[in-house]
């Protein structure tokens, strides 16, 4: 069984203009947690995806972002993201990249919200993620 973490910035404000503003990924993470109530992502063997709010990714002017992570797995992180209008795309390749063996979802496989918002893609880091929380 593998951990599969979509990490939400909660820190991110949907409007760069309004400093009082309510964070947008706060809101984009609430209304994804909302929706992984209704949506079983889970593979046959176990693998689940996990929701994990992170308090700053450190990229306050692309915002809002996320990153898809799993060890073995490629990591995908998006930026620009609204949170009215990301949450059904970013459901549907959260079960893309669940079930995708290396993670590696084809181009043209992916939601358009993906291959517009797709900030960068990391290989597999040689670290596990488990590893890492296990040492602090």
């Amino acid at each position: 069984m593998t951990q599969h973490t979509l990490f939400v910035c909660t820190l991110c404000r949907s409007s760069k203009d309004n400093s009082t503003a309510n964070a947008g990924g706060q809101d984009l993470f609430d209304r994804l947690q909302q929706e992984l109530k209704t949506q079983n992502l889970e593979t046959a063997d176990g693998n689940v995806m996990r929701l994990q709010p992170v308090r700053c990714m450190g990229s306050c002017s692309r915002s809002c972002m996320v990153a898809f992570a799993a060890a073995n797995k490629l990591t995908f992180i998006l930026s620009n993201l609204s949170p009215g209008r990301s949450v059904a795309d970013l459901l549907q390749f959260s079960q893309q990249y669940l079930f995708h063996p290396t993670g590696h979802v084809p181009y043209k496989e992916r939601p358009a919200l993906i291959r517009n918002n797709l900030l960068v893609v990391l290989p597999p880091s040689p670290v596990e993620i488990s590893a890492l929380s296990q040492s602090n």
